[in-house]
């Protein structure tokens, strides 16, 4: 498994503005998945009518990071959503690290780069 970190600049200079996108689950159903359920801290996010995926949460903290655990992946596995301010510009950057098998690392990037541009459109950022 090889640790993917991407870091994306947001336009949004609010972090509540961002955390509503990254940390709720109507801002998540906005961007990332077509619909997302919660059951005692299992996700169960839904695209389309077939594919469905679930996840636990591992961490929050509110206007900073979520982390979850994909359940089909292996125990030490996890992805997380995380905004920090640039020292340099004072921008916001939305980190996004995950887990991926070696001959999977091009498809995740890619498949991140998708959803940023889905984020960006629907928030404005």
């Amino acid at each position: 498994m090889t640790k993917v970190h991407l870091e994306y600049p947001l336009n949004g200079n609010s972090r509540n503005i961002i955390w509503n996108f990254i940390g709720t689950i109507g801002g998540l159903e906005a961007w990332m998945a077509d619909r997302i359920i919660e059951n005692n801290g299992v996700y169960t996010f839904q695209w389309g009518k077939e594919e469905t995926r679930e996840a636990e949460l591992l961490g929050c903290r509110e206007g900073v990071y979520i982390r979850f655990h994909w359940l089909d992946e292996g125990p030490k596995t996890y992805f997380e959503l995380r905004i920090n301010v640039s020292e340099l510009t004072k921008a916001h950057i939305l980190e996004i690290t995950e887990m991926a098998r070696n001959e999977e690392e091009e498809d995740l990037i890619q498949m991140w780069e998708s959803q940023m541009e889905d984020l960006r459109r629907v928030a404005g950022l």
